[in-house]
Protein backbone atom coordinates (compact mmCIF):
# COMPACT_ATOMS: atom_id res chain seq x y z
CA UNK A 1 0.00 0.00 0.00
CA UNK A 2 1.32 3.18 -0.91
CA UNK A 3 1.83 6.22 1.40
CA UNK A 4 -0.10 9.00 -0.36
CA UNK A 5 -3.01 6.42 -0.56
CA UNK A 6 -2.29 5.88 3.25
CA UNK A 7 -2.81 9.48 3.92
CA UNK A 8 -5.68 9.97 1.79
CA UNK A 9 -7.43 7.15 2.90
CA UNK A 10 -7.93 8.19 6.18
CA UNK A 11 -11.06 7.60 8.66
CA UNK A 12 -14.36 9.98 8.62
CA UNK A 13 -13.50 13.45 9.62
CA UNK A 14 -15.92 15.87 10.57
CA UNK A 15 -12.95 18.54 10.56
CA UNK A 16 -12.86 20.30 7.42
CA UNK A 17 -10.10 23.08 7.29
CA UNK A 18 -11.66 26.59 6.43
CA UNK A 19 -9.11 29.46 5.22
CA UNK A 20 -6.89 30.34 8.37
CA UNK A 21 -8.07 27.56 9.93
CA UNK A 22 -6.00 27.24 13.85
CA UNK A 23 -4.57 23.81 14.21
CA UNK A 24 -2.44 22.26 17.36
CA UNK A 25 -0.97 19.06 16.97
CA UNK A 26 -0.27 18.13 21.06
CA UNK A 27 1.74 14.87 20.85
CA UNK A 28 2.64 12.26 23.46
CA UNK A 29 6.08 11.78 24.62
CA UNK A 30 5.87 9.69 27.93
CA UNK A 31 8.43 7.37 28.62
CA UNK A 32 6.06 4.27 27.27
CA UNK A 33 6.35 6.16 24.06
CA UNK A 34 9.97 4.15 24.05
CA UNK A 35 8.02 1.37 23.52
CA UNK A 36 7.91 -1.06 20.16
CA UNK A 37 5.07 -1.66 17.71
CA UNK A 38 6.38 -4.26 15.04
CA UNK A 39 10.22 -4.00 15.63
CA UNK A 40 10.01 -0.14 15.97
CA UNK A 41 9.74 2.09 18.74
CA UNK A 42 6.54 4.44 18.79
CA UNK A 43 8.28 7.43 18.88
CA UNK A 44 10.22 7.37 15.72
CA UNK A 45 6.90 5.95 13.98
CA UNK A 46 5.81 9.07 15.24
CA UNK A 47 8.56 11.32 13.99
CA UNK A 48 7.89 9.78 10.63
CA UNK A 49 4.13 10.24 10.45
CA UNK A 50 4.30 13.61 11.59
CA UNK A 51 6.81 14.33 9.12
CA UNK A 52 4.17 12.98 6.25
CA UNK A 53 1.50 15.31 8.28
CA UNK A 54 4.19 18.48 7.75
CA UNK A 55 4.54 17.46 3.99
CA UNK A 56 0.69 17.59 2.78
CA UNK A 57 0.08 20.42 5.28
CA UNK A 58 -1.52 23.49 3.15
CA UNK A 59 0.04 26.60 3.27
CA UNK A 60 -3.48 28.53 4.48
CA UNK A 61 -4.13 26.29 7.64
CA UNK A 62 -1.76 27.60 10.79
CA UNK A 63 -0.28 24.74 12.50
CA UNK A 64 1.01 24.74 16.39
CA UNK A 65 3.19 22.15 18.57
CA UNK A 66 2.40 21.08 22.50
CA UNK A 67 4.41 17.85 23.74
CA UNK A 68 4.25 16.53 26.82
CA UNK A 69 6.58 13.83 29.01
CA UNK A 70 9.35 15.07 27.44
CA UNK A 71 11.82 16.91 30.08
CA UNK A 72 10.90 15.33 33.56
CA UNK A 73 10.15 12.40 35.01
CA UNK A 74 7.22 12.41 37.46
CA UNK A 75 6.14 15.41 36.51
CA UNK A 76 2.43 16.27 35.95
CA UNK A 77 3.22 19.88 34.73
CA UNK A 78 5.95 18.93 31.96
CA UNK A 79 4.04 20.09 29.28
CA UNK A 80 5.38 22.27 26.75
CA UNK A 81 4.16 24.70 23.67
CA UNK A 82 6.70 24.06 21.48
CA UNK A 83 5.50 26.57 18.54
CA UNK A 84 2.37 28.49 18.60
CA UNK A 85 -0.06 27.86 16.30
CA UNK A 86 0.92 29.81 12.94
CA UNK A 87 2.29 29.41 9.72
CA UNK A 88 4.22 26.30 8.92
CA UNK A 89 7.86 26.54 9.16
CA UNK A 90 8.42 22.54 7.60
CA UNK A 91 11.95 22.69 9.08
CA UNK A 92 11.32 24.07 12.46
CA UNK A 93 8.65 22.30 13.10
CA UNK A 94 10.63 18.92 12.64
CA UNK A 95 13.17 20.28 14.94
CA UNK A 96 11.24 20.12 17.47
CA UNK A 97 9.37 16.93 16.85
CA UNK A 98 12.85 15.17 15.83
CA UNK A 99 14.24 16.71 19.49
CA UNK A 100 11.73 15.11 21.51
CA UNK A 101 13.05 12.57 24.23
CA UNK A 102 10.40 10.49 26.10
CA UNK A 103 10.66 10.25 29.62
CA UNK A 104 7.77 11.22 31.39
CA UNK A 105 3.96 11.09 33.02
CA UNK A 106 0.87 11.40 30.41
CA UNK A 107 -0.64 14.69 31.23
CA UNK A 108 -3.01 14.21 28.17
CA UNK A 109 -6.08 16.42 29.41
CA UNK A 110 -4.45 19.44 30.94
CA UNK A 111 -2.03 19.53 27.83
CA UNK A 112 -5.33 19.60 25.06
CA UNK A 113 -6.54 22.47 27.43
CA UNK A 114 -3.23 24.23 27.47
CA UNK A 115 -3.69 24.03 23.53
CA UNK A 116 -6.99 25.25 23.35
CA UNK A 117 -6.57 27.98 25.72
CA UNK A 118 -3.65 28.93 23.06
CA UNK A 119 -6.47 28.97 20.37
CA UNK A 120 -9.79 30.70 22.26
CA UNK A 121 -8.60 34.06 21.56
CA UNK A 122 -9.37 33.92 17.83
CA UNK A 123 -12.41 33.59 16.28
CA UNK A 124 -12.03 31.15 13.36
CA UNK A 125 -12.63 27.57 13.86
CA UNK A 126 -9.84 26.04 16.33
CA UNK A 127 -8.60 22.04 16.11
CA UNK A 128 -6.18 20.14 18.99
CA UNK A 129 -5.06 16.90 17.09
CA UNK A 130 -4.13 14.57 19.89
CA UNK A 131 -1.53 11.68 19.65
CA UNK A 132 -1.20 9.94 22.66
CA UNK A 133 -0.31 5.96 23.62
CA UNK A 134 -2.07 5.62 27.48
CA UNK A 135 -4.08 6.31 29.55
CA UNK A 136 -4.16 9.55 31.95
CA UNK A 137 -2.12 9.70 34.57
CA UNK A 138 -2.40 12.95 36.49
CA UNK A 139 -5.55 12.86 38.05
CA UNK A 140 -8.01 14.77 35.33
CA UNK A 141 -10.83 13.24 33.86
CA UNK A 142 -10.95 13.41 29.99
CA UNK A 143 -14.69 13.20 29.79
CA UNK A 144 -15.08 15.94 32.15
CA UNK A 145 -12.39 18.16 30.48
CA UNK A 146 -13.66 17.53 26.99
CA UNK A 147 -17.20 18.93 27.99
CA UNK A 148 -15.70 22.28 29.38
CA UNK A 149 -13.92 22.87 26.74
CA UNK A 150 -16.85 22.49 24.77
CA UNK A 151 -18.59 24.97 25.85
CA UNK A 152 -16.30 27.22 26.53
CA UNK A 153 -14.55 27.45 22.71
CA UNK A 154 -16.32 29.70 19.95
CA UNK A 155 -15.62 26.44 17.55
CA UNK A 156 -13.30 23.99 18.97
CA UNK A 157 -13.28 20.56 17.91
CA UNK A 158 -10.40 17.75 19.73
CA UNK A 159 -9.76 14.90 17.50
CA UNK A 160 -7.91 11.97 19.32
CA UNK A 161 -5.26 9.37 18.12
CA UNK A 162 -4.70 6.22 20.24
CA UNK A 163 -1.86 4.69 19.30
CA UNK A 164 -1.41 0.97 20.32
CA UNK A 165 -3.90 1.13 23.24
CA UNK A 166 -4.88 -2.42 23.44
CA UNK A 167 -6.74 -1.56 26.84
CA UNK A 168 -10.45 -0.83 26.06
CA UNK A 169 -10.93 1.19 28.93
CA UNK A 170 -8.12 3.84 28.01
CA UNK A 171 -9.44 3.53 24.45
CA UNK A 172 -12.95 4.75 25.70
CA UNK A 173 -11.31 7.30 28.07
CA UNK A 174 -9.61 8.79 24.53
CA UNK A 175 -13.06 8.33 22.80
CA UNK A 176 -14.56 10.13 25.59
CA UNK A 177 -12.60 13.19 25.24
CA UNK A 178 -12.90 13.59 21.49
CA UNK A 179 -16.77 12.98 20.92
CA UNK A 180 -17.50 15.47 23.95
CA UNK A 181 -15.83 17.91 21.99
CA UNK A 182 -17.77 17.07 18.30
CA UNK A 183 -14.44 15.50 17.47
CA UNK A 184 -13.64 11.84 16.22
CA UNK A 185 -11.46 9.18 17.98
CA UNK A 186 -9.12 6.65 16.23
CA UNK A 187 -7.70 4.15 16.84
CA UNK A 188 -4.39 3.30 15.21
CA UNK A 189 -2.68 -0.27 16.31
CA UNK A 190 0.61 0.35 14.09
CA UNK A 191 2.51 3.23 11.61
CA UNK A 192 0.48 2.34 8.43
CA UNK A 193 -3.25 3.09 10.70
CA UNK A 194 -1.14 6.24 12.10
CA UNK A 195 -0.66 7.90 8.98
CA UNK A 196 -3.62 7.27 7.40
CA UNK A 197 -5.37 8.96 11.09
CA UNK A 198 -3.19 11.66 10.98
CA UNK A 199 -3.54 11.85 7.11
CA UNK A 200 -6.80 12.79 7.42
CA UNK A 201 -6.06 16.32 8.62
CA UNK A 202 -4.75 16.82 5.43
CA UNK A 203 -6.53 14.81 2.84
CA UNK A 204 -9.72 16.54 4.07
CA UNK A 205 -9.46 19.26 3.35
CA UNK A 206 -11.06 22.49 1.53
CA UNK A 207 -12.97 19.83 -0.81
CA UNK A 208 -15.88 21.20 -2.63
CA UNK A 209 -19.14 20.23 -2.02
CA UNK A 210 -19.76 16.54 -3.58
CA UNK A 211 -22.95 15.78 -5.20
CA UNK A 212 -25.25 12.69 -3.55
CA UNK A 213 -23.50 9.16 -4.25
CA UNK A 214 -24.60 5.67 -3.33
CA UNK A 215 -22.40 2.32 -3.09
CA UNK A 216 -23.03 -1.21 -2.05
CA UNK A 217 -21.72 -3.73 -0.09
CA UNK A 218 -21.20 -7.70 -0.05
CA UNK A 219 -20.21 -9.62 2.72
CA UNK A 220 -21.30 -13.16 4.39
CA UNK A 221 -24.60 -12.76 6.95
CA UNK A 222 -22.27 -14.00 9.67
CA UNK A 223 -18.31 -14.20 10.89
CA UNK A 224 -16.57 -15.33 13.68
CA UNK A 225 -15.40 -12.96 16.86
CA UNK A 226 -11.84 -11.49 16.68
CA UNK A 227 -11.64 -12.63 13.23
CA UNK A 228 -12.40 -10.53 10.00
CA UNK A 229 -14.88 -10.92 7.14
CA UNK A 230 -14.08 -10.14 3.29
CA UNK A 231 -16.25 -7.11 2.20
CA UNK A 232 -16.60 -6.13 -1.87
CA UNK A 233 -18.00 -2.69 -2.49
CA UNK A 234 -19.15 -0.10 -5.00
CA UNK A 235 -18.86 3.62 -4.26
CA UNK A 236 -17.09 6.76 -5.22
CA UNK A 237 -14.15 5.45 -3.65
CA UNK A 238 -13.03 9.67 -2.50
CA UNK A 239 -10.18 10.49 -0.25
CA UNK A 240 -11.41 9.42 3.06
CA UNK A 241 -14.07 6.62 2.61
CA UNK A 242 -13.90 3.71 4.33
CA UNK A 243 -16.38 0.93 5.66
CA UNK A 244 -16.94 0.39 9.30
CA UNK A 245 -18.32 -1.96 11.43
CA UNK A 246 -20.63 -0.57 13.82
CA UNK A 247 -22.48 -1.81 16.56
CA UNK A 248 -26.22 -2.34 14.96
CA UNK A 249 -28.10 -0.02 17.11
CA UNK A 250 -25.11 2.84 16.64
CA UNK A 251 -26.37 5.88 15.95
CA UNK A 252 -24.66 8.45 12.85
CA UNK A 253 -22.63 10.35 15.08
CA UNK A 254 -20.88 7.12 16.97
CA UNK A 255 -17.07 5.81 15.98
CA UNK A 256 -16.95 2.62 14.04
CA UNK A 257 -15.31 -0.20 16.06
CA UNK A 258 -12.82 -1.90 13.25
CA UNK A 259 -12.39 0.11 9.78
CA UNK A 260 -11.00 -0.57 6.50
CA UNK A 261 -9.52 2.21 4.40
CA UNK A 262 -11.26 2.25 0.67
CA UNK A 263 -8.04 3.18 -0.79
CA UNK A 264 -6.22 -0.27 0.94
CA UNK A 265 -8.77 -2.30 -1.57
CA UNK A 266 -7.67 -4.87 -3.48
CA UNK A 267 -9.69 -6.12 -6.29
CA UNK A 268 -12.71 -3.77 -5.25
CA UNK A 269 -12.37 -5.74 -2.00
CA UNK A 270 -10.97 -4.80 1.52
CA UNK A 271 -11.20 -6.98 4.86
CA UNK A 272 -12.56 -5.70 8.32
CA UNK A 273 -11.93 -6.56 11.87
CA UNK A 274 -14.29 -8.40 13.64
CA UNK A 275 -14.42 -7.55 17.68
CA UNK A 276 -14.24 -9.48 20.63
CA UNK A 277 -17.76 -9.30 21.64
CA UNK A 278 -20.18 -11.68 19.38
CA UNK A 279 -23.47 -10.01 18.68
CA UNK A 280 -25.58 -7.57 16.23
CA UNK A 281 -23.54 -5.53 13.84
CA UNK A 282 -23.66 -3.62 10.50
CA UNK A 283 -21.25 -2.78 8.38
CA UNK A 284 -21.47 0.60 6.70
CA UNK A 285 -19.63 2.73 3.94
CA UNK A 286 -18.70 5.98 5.01
CA UNK A 287 -18.12 8.95 2.33
CA UNK A 288 -15.86 11.51 4.40
CA UNK A 289 -16.47 14.36 2.23
CA UNK A 290 -19.92 13.97 2.36
CA UNK A 291 -19.99 15.19 6.24
CA UNK A 292 -19.67 11.39 6.54
CA UNK A 293 -22.58 10.06 5.52
CA UNK A 294 -23.55 6.45 5.11
CA UNK A 295 -23.72 5.30 1.71
CA UNK A 296 -24.54 1.83 2.39
CA UNK A 297 -24.81 -0.86 4.85
CA UNK A 298 -25.36 -4.57 5.52
CA UNK A 299 -26.09 -6.65 9.12
CA UNK A 300 -23.46 -8.99 9.94
CA UNK A 301 -23.85 -11.14 13.06
CA UNK A 302 -20.59 -11.93 15.02
CA UNK A 303 -20.69 -15.60 16.35
CA UNK A 304 -19.27 -16.57 19.47
CA UNK A 305 -15.73 -18.20 19.54
CA UNK A 306 -14.96 -20.98 21.01
CA UNK A 307 -11.79 -21.84 23.26
CA UNK A 308 -10.63 -24.24 25.66
CA UNK A 309 -7.57 -24.15 28.88
CA UNK A 310 -6.74 -26.92 30.52
CA UNK A 311 -3.64 -26.60 33.34
CA UNK A 312 -3.20 -28.36 37.20
CA UNK A 313 -6.21 -26.98 39.79
CA UNK A 314 -2.80 -26.44 42.19
CA UNK A 315 0.77 -25.41 41.71
CA UNK A 316 3.42 -24.47 44.08
CA UNK A 317 4.68 -21.27 44.49
CA UNK A 318 7.86 -20.76 42.45
CA UNK A 319 7.20 -23.14 40.13
CA UNK A 320 6.41 -23.60 36.14
CA UNK A 321 3.51 -25.05 34.90
CA UNK A 322 2.08 -26.38 31.33
CA UNK A 323 -0.70 -25.22 30.15
CA UNK A 324 -2.74 -26.47 26.98
CA UNK A 325 -5.07 -23.93 25.10
CA UNK A 326 -7.56 -23.81 22.30
CA UNK A 327 -8.67 -20.67 20.42
CA UNK A 328 -7.96 -17.75 17.90
CA UNK A 329 -4.26 -16.93 17.52
CA UNK A 330 -3.10 -13.41 17.31
CA UNK A 331 -0.75 -11.30 17.99
CA UNK A 332 -3.03 -9.14 20.88
CA UNK A 333 -4.43 -12.17 22.35
CA UNK A 334 -2.59 -14.12 25.45
CA UNK A 335 -2.85 -16.98 28.25
CA UNK A 336 -1.43 -16.57 31.80
CA UNK A 337 -2.19 -16.00 35.43
CA UNK A 338 -4.42 -13.87 36.86
CA UNK A 339 -5.49 -13.15 40.27
CA UNK A 340 -9.27 -14.59 40.77
CA UNK A 341 -11.73 -12.17 40.11
CA UNK A 342 -9.76 -9.51 38.88
CA UNK A 343 -10.60 -7.47 35.21
CA UNK A 344 -9.98 -8.46 32.06
CA UNK A 345 -6.55 -6.59 31.74
CA UNK A 346 -5.16 -8.16 35.25
CA UNK A 347 -1.93 -10.27 34.40
CA UNK A 348 1.00 -11.86 35.73
CA UNK A 349 3.18 -14.25 33.72
CA UNK A 350 1.80 -15.17 30.36
CA UNK A 351 2.35 -16.02 27.05
CA UNK A 352 0.88 -15.46 23.68
CA UNK A 353 -0.92 -18.09 21.36
CA UNK A 354 1.06 -19.77 18.98
CA UNK A 355 -2.24 -21.11 16.97
CA UNK A 356 -5.50 -22.51 17.40
CA UNK A 357 -3.97 -25.22 19.61
CA UNK A 358 -1.41 -24.12 22.05
CA UNK A 359 0.77 -24.95 24.56
CA UNK A 360 2.83 -22.77 26.71
CA UNK A 361 4.53 -22.98 29.90
CA UNK A 362 3.91 -20.33 32.89
CA UNK A 363 5.64 -18.99 35.79
CA UNK A 364 3.78 -19.89 38.81
CA UNK A 365 3.22 -16.42 41.15
CA UNK A 366 5.27 -16.24 44.11
CA UNK A 367 2.08 -15.65 46.57
CA UNK A 368 -0.24 -18.44 47.50
CA UNK A 369 -3.68 -17.45 46.98
CA UNK A 370 -6.48 -18.08 44.72
CA UNK A 371 -5.89 -17.35 40.80
CA UNK A 372 -7.09 -18.22 37.30
CA UNK A 373 -5.59 -19.21 34.07
CA UNK A 374 -7.08 -17.55 31.46
CA UNK A 375 -7.60 -17.20 27.52
CA UNK A 376 -7.61 -12.98 26.97
CA UNK A 377 -8.42 -11.47 23.75
CA UNK A 378 -6.62 -8.04 22.64
CA UNK A 379 -4.57 -7.83 25.31
CA UNK A 380 -7.70 -7.08 27.63
CA UNK A 381 -10.86 -6.41 26.17
CA UNK A 382 -12.19 -10.04 26.68
CA UNK A 383 -11.39 -13.26 29.00
CA UNK A 384 -12.80 -16.01 26.54
CA UNK A 385 -12.22 -18.97 28.90
CA UNK A 386 -10.53 -19.61 32.08
CA UNK A 387 -10.58 -22.28 35.06
CA UNK A 388 -9.44 -21.57 39.02
CA UNK A 389 -5.89 -22.57 39.69
CA UNK A 390 -4.79 -22.64 43.69
CA UNK A 391 -1.00 -21.58 44.25
CA UNK A 392 0.27 -22.90 47.39
CA UNK A 393 3.36 -22.34 49.78
CA UNK A 394 6.16 -24.37 47.95
CA UNK A 395 8.36 -26.55 50.40
CA UNK A 396 11.42 -24.34 50.85
CA UNK A 397 14.08 -23.98 53.43
CA UNK A 398 17.44 -22.24 54.33
CA UNK A 399 19.38 -23.32 56.66
CA UNK A 400 23.42 -21.99 57.94
CA UNK A 401 25.67 -21.22 61.00
CA UNK A 402 24.11 -18.63 63.26
CA UNK A 403 27.48 -16.55 63.33
CA UNK A 404 29.70 -15.81 60.24
CA UNK A 405 33.06 -13.61 60.19
CA UNK A 406 32.73 -10.73 58.11
CA UNK A 407 33.90 -12.05 54.14
CA UNK A 408 34.41 -15.73 55.35
CA UNK A 409 33.06 -18.03 52.55
CA UNK A 410 30.15 -20.72 54.46
CA UNK A 411 28.44 -23.64 52.89
CA UNK A 412 24.69 -23.11 53.09
CA UNK A 413 21.71 -26.24 52.40
CA UNK A 414 18.64 -25.05 50.55
CA UNK A 415 15.84 -26.54 48.83
CA UNK A 416 13.24 -25.48 46.68
CA UNK A 417 11.53 -24.51 43.49
CA UNK A 418 14.09 -24.74 40.44
CA UNK A 419 13.63 -21.17 38.00
CA UNK A 420 16.35 -19.10 36.42
CA UNK A 421 14.42 -15.94 38.59
CA UNK A 422 14.71 -17.56 41.87
CA UNK A 423 18.68 -17.08 43.88
CA UNK A 424 20.01 -18.02 47.31
CA UNK A 425 21.56 -15.60 49.51
CA UNK A 426 22.54 -13.10 52.25
CA UNK A 427 20.32 -9.40 52.57
CA UNK A 428 20.34 -7.17 55.20
CA UNK A 429 17.21 -8.06 57.82
CA UNK A 430 14.36 -7.04 57.22
CA UNK A 431 15.03 -5.75 53.74
CA UNK A 432 12.60 -5.53 50.87
CA UNK A 433 12.49 -8.90 48.75
CA UNK A 434 14.56 -6.78 46.25
CA UNK A 435 18.00 -6.53 48.60
CA UNK A 436 20.28 -9.13 48.38
CA UNK A 437 24.18 -9.32 49.02
CA UNK A 438 26.20 -12.17 47.81
CA UNK A 439 23.67 -15.11 45.58
CA UNK A 440 23.61 -17.98 43.80
CA UNK A 441 20.94 -19.62 42.15
CA UNK A 442 19.43 -22.77 42.75
CA UNK A 443 20.37 -25.90 41.10
CA UNK A 444 18.03 -29.10 40.56
CA UNK A 445 19.50 -31.59 42.81
CA UNK A 446 21.57 -29.44 44.76
CA UNK A 447 21.38 -28.57 47.95
CA UNK A 448 24.32 -27.88 49.38
CA UNK A 449 25.62 -23.82 48.51
CA UNK A 450 28.73 -21.84 49.00
CA UNK A 451 28.56 -17.96 49.83
CA UNK A 452 30.56 -14.96 50.77
CA UNK A 453 29.69 -13.15 54.17
CA UNK A 454 29.07 -9.57 53.54
CA UNK A 455 32.44 -7.49 54.67
CA UNK A 456 30.34 -5.55 57.13
CA UNK A 457 29.78 -6.79 60.29
CA UNK A 458 25.42 -6.55 61.45
CA UNK A 459 21.98 -8.59 61.32
CA UNK A 460 21.53 -10.49 57.81
CA UNK A 461 19.27 -12.72 56.49
CA UNK A 462 20.14 -16.15 54.43
CA UNK A 463 17.25 -16.36 52.00
CA UNK A 464 15.29 -18.43 49.38
CA UNK A 465 14.05 -15.66 47.12
CA UNK A 466 11.26 -16.37 44.53
CA UNK A 467 11.30 -14.98 41.07
CA UNK A 468 13.84 -12.50 41.77
CA UNK A 469 12.34 -9.85 44.03
CA UNK A 470 8.44 -11.05 44.15
CA UNK A 471 8.91 -12.80 47.70
CA UNK A 472 10.94 -14.19 50.47
CA UNK A 473 10.00 -18.18 50.77
CA UNK A 474 12.11 -19.03 53.43
CA UNK A 475 14.87 -16.96 55.63
CA UNK A 476 16.50 -17.53 58.27
CA UNK A 477 18.76 -14.93 60.52
CA UNK A 478 22.82 -14.73 60.67
CA UNK A 479 24.83 -12.70 62.19
CA UNK A 480 27.87 -11.44 60.33
CA UNK A 481 30.76 -10.79 62.97
CA UNK A 482 34.21 -8.71 62.48
CA UNK A 483 36.88 -10.57 60.61
CA UNK A 484 39.89 -11.24 62.82
CA UNK A 485 42.46 -10.70 60.58
CA UNK A 486 46.28 -11.53 60.92
CA UNK A 487 48.97 -10.58 58.90
CA UNK A 488 52.29 -11.34 59.37
CA UNK A 489 55.76 -9.88 57.65
CA UNK A 490 59.26 -8.55 58.09
CA UNK A 491 59.69 -4.77 58.33
CA UNK A 492 62.57 -4.96 55.88
CA UNK A 493 64.12 -7.01 52.89
CA UNK A 494 66.09 -6.66 50.23
CA UNK A 495 64.50 -6.10 46.50
CA UNK A 496 63.72 -8.93 44.41
CA UNK A 497 64.08 -11.65 47.46
CA UNK A 498 61.47 -14.28 48.39
CA UNK A 499 59.61 -12.53 51.61
CA UNK A 500 58.00 -15.06 54.58
CA UNK A 501 54.36 -14.29 54.88
CA UNK A 502 51.15 -15.34 56.96
CA UNK A 503 47.99 -14.59 56.63
CA UNK A 504 44.74 -15.17 58.89
CA UNK A 505 41.07 -14.38 57.86
CA UNK A 506 38.40 -14.27 55.67
CA UNK A 507 39.67 -16.84 52.70
CA UNK A 508 38.31 -17.67 48.92
CA UNK A 509 36.46 -16.29 46.73
CA UNK A 510 39.23 -13.98 45.01
CA UNK A 511 41.21 -12.97 48.46
CA UNK A 512 44.72 -12.36 47.78
CA UNK A 513 47.60 -11.25 49.37
CA UNK A 514 50.51 -8.81 47.34
CA UNK A 515 52.71 -5.94 47.12
CA UNK A 516 51.88 -2.74 46.48
CA UNK A 517 53.31 0.58 46.47
CA UNK A 518 52.62 2.85 49.04
CA UNK A 519 49.47 5.44 48.97
CA UNK A 520 48.57 3.22 46.36
CA UNK A 521 44.67 2.17 45.41
CA UNK A 522 43.23 -0.86 47.15
CA UNK A 523 43.14 -3.07 44.52
CA UNK A 524 47.02 -2.33 43.14
CA UNK A 525 49.55 -4.26 43.32
CA UNK A 526 53.38 -4.50 42.12
CA UNK A 527 55.42 -7.62 41.68
CA UNK A 528 53.68 -10.76 43.30
CA UNK A 529 51.01 -11.79 44.77
CA UNK A 530 49.22 -14.56 45.71
CA UNK A 531 45.31 -15.84 45.99
CA UNK A 532 44.27 -16.37 49.49
CA UNK A 533 42.11 -19.86 49.49
CA UNK A 534 42.69 -21.31 52.70
CA UNK A 535 43.29 -19.86 56.32
CA UNK A 536 45.76 -19.66 57.97
CA UNK A 537 48.40 -19.14 54.86
CA UNK A 538 51.93 -19.31 54.40
CA UNK A 539 53.50 -18.28 51.21
CA UNK A 540 56.72 -17.21 49.94
CA UNK A 541 56.36 -14.02 47.92
CA UNK A 542 58.98 -12.51 45.50
CA UNK A 543 59.63 -9.03 46.28
CA UNK A 544 59.48 -5.99 43.77
CA UNK A 545 62.97 -5.51 41.87
CA UNK A 546 62.58 -1.72 43.01
CA UNK A 547 63.96 -0.52 46.45
CA UNK A 548 61.64 1.18 47.67
CA UNK A 549 58.92 1.61 50.74
CA UNK A 550 55.82 -0.49 50.02
CA UNK A 551 53.17 -2.69 51.54
CA UNK A 552 51.84 -6.13 51.72
CA UNK A 553 47.96 -6.26 51.82
CA UNK A 554 45.58 -8.57 52.70
CA UNK A 555 42.34 -7.97 49.86
CA UNK A 556 39.02 -9.72 50.34
CA UNK A 557 37.04 -11.46 47.16
CA UNK A 558 34.86 -8.26 46.95
CA UNK A 559 37.96 -5.99 47.19
CA UNK A 560 38.60 -4.27 50.57
CA UNK A 561 41.68 -4.21 52.20
CA UNK A 562 41.67 -6.35 55.32
CA UNK A 563 45.17 -5.62 56.73
CA UNK A 564 48.22 -4.09 55.79
CA UNK A 565 52.20 -4.45 56.98
CA UNK A 566 54.81 -1.54 55.55
CA UNK A 567 57.99 -3.21 54.27
CA UNK A 568 60.92 -1.35 53.01
CA UNK A 569 63.33 -2.92 50.58
CA UNK A 570 67.06 -2.06 49.95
Amino acid sequence: MLRTALLAAALSLSFTAAAEERVVLVLDASGSMWGQVEGRSKIEIARETVAGLVGEWKPANSLGLVAYGHRRKGDCADIETLIESGPLDSAAFLRQVNALNPKGMTPLSAAVMQAAESLRHVEQKATVILVSDGEETCNLDPCQVGRELEAAGVDFTAHVIGFDVANPQHQAQLRCLAENTGGRYFNARNADELSGALGAVVAVSTEPALPPATATLEAPDSASAVSSVAVRFTGPADRGDFIGLYRAAAGAGENELTYAWVASAENGEVTVPTPAAAGAYELRYVSALRNASVLAQRPLAVTEVEGSIEGPAEASTGTRITVRASGPAAARHWIGFAPAGSDAGAFLDYQRPTGPQSEVELKVPAEPGDYELRYVLNESERVLVSRPIKVVAASVYVRGPAEVAAGAVIEVEAAGPIDNGHWIGFAPAGSDAGSYRDYTRPVDGQTRYSLRAPGEPGDYELRYVLNESAAIAASQPIRVLAAQVRLEAPAESAAGMLVPVTVEGPAGGGAWVGFAPVGADDGAWEGEYSGFETSPMSVQLKAPDAAGSYEIKLVSGDGKVLARRAITLR
